[in-house]
């Protein structure tokens, strides 16, 4: 998969109850920033909802993006991850 436009990524991991909304308003968070989403997955299990968004951003956007899920994260009590790697992924 190529990375597009930008060579550091972030990879957003939230976990919730099927039927939450989550994935909308964790769509909405991401919405003020220049990024371009790579990839989404969702996995559901027994009335539970872990999703993964791949993200592509601009490394100086990083710790604003974060702030903004974590916010969004503790207001919701959606619980959610974040991990980084910058150049190619698998």
């Amino acid at each position: 998969m190529a990375l597009g436009k930008y060579d550091f990524t972030a990879l957003i991991l939230i976990s919730t109850s099927e039927g939450s909304g989550a994935e909308e308003s964790l769509h909405e968070v991401l919405a003020p920033f220049s990024l371009e989403i790579l990839d989404n997955q969702r996995i559901a299990l027994r009335g539970k909802l872990i999703i993964g968004i791949l993200i592509g951003c601009d490394p100086a956007h990083v710790l604003a993006i974060e702030e903004d899920i974590l916010e969004w994260s503790g207001r919701t009590g959606i619980d959610a991850a974040i991990d980084y790697s910058e150049g190619s992924f698998q």
